[in-house]
């Protein structure tokens, strides 16, 4: 790959990425990571991957509870930015090949990742490589059902973001963390409809009814806890 491919997208536009991001919808994942799927995980002293770390909300978010973050990105401006804001390590590399050791991180988090690899479902056997036995995964991605409606939108140049975007299907991330040795603890919808039209009240009011529903599965985005199993002994 060279600087070019689209891969590196995100890192072209490192400079301005904070101000293109759509603050409903960080403010969105951010509460679903860390005051949802977090909720009863104390992060002080754990060591935390942020994979896909872009400019580093995540990784800031992360280090402000006590956790020991790396921060990754196929980036290096990006990687760069992120451990300036959060004060983390960092690492530049794909997230289909980590370069980490196995069973190294106590919580590995990774919002709106996934799709942005070449093999997404290779990235999240990575995630879980990485994971120690007992140890969260936490990923946000969009859902495969709208992945046509972002592609038109894309062609029609009403989206500011390019590069990769190969959707995830909702079986297929089950299917996933089963293999890579990761129990689905929950599997939720967020954003019944993009969150550029708005109606963020009514959008958390439709998710608070239907989140764990088989409605879900129809919604924008897809939120997944998933746990390491130990060993056989």
């Amino acid at each position: 790959m060279t600087a070019d491919s689209s891969e590196y997208f995100y890192d072209s536009i490192a400079d301005r990425f904070e101000g293109l991001d759509h603050p409903a919808d960080l403010k969105r994942r951010l509460s679903i990571v860390f005051d949802e799927c977090l909720a009863d995980t104390d992060l002080a002293g754990k060591r935390i991957l942020d994979a896909g770390c872009g400019y580093g909300p995540f990784s800031t978010a992360a280090s402000m509870r006590g956790a020991a973050v790396l921060s990754v990105d196929i980036g290096r401006r990006l990687v760069a930015r992120a451990m300036a804001r959060a004060g983390s390590r960092g690492l530049v590399a794909d997230a289909c090949e980590l370069g980490v050791r196995d069973e190294s991180f106590d919580v590995v988090i990774s919002s709106e990742m996934l799709e942005h690899t070449g093999a997404p479902l290779r990235a999240l056997e990575e995630l879980g490589r990485v994971l120690r036995p007992h140890g969260l995964l936490v990923l946000t991605t969009p859902n495969r059902v709208w992945q046509g409606i972002v592609r038109a939108a894309s062609a029609l140049g009403l989206r500011p973001f390019h590069g990769l975007e190969n959707f995830c299907a909702w079986p297929d991330l089950e299917r996933a963390c089963l293999a890579a040795r990761l129990d689905v603890v929950a599997h939720v919808g967020f954003h019944p409809w993009p969150f550029q039209l708005g109606f963020e009240r009514p959008a958390r009011a439709v998710e608070r009814a239907l989140a764990r529903t088989a409605a879900a599965r129809l919604m924008v985005n897809q939120a997944l806890v998933a746990r390491k199993r130990a060993p056989r002994a």
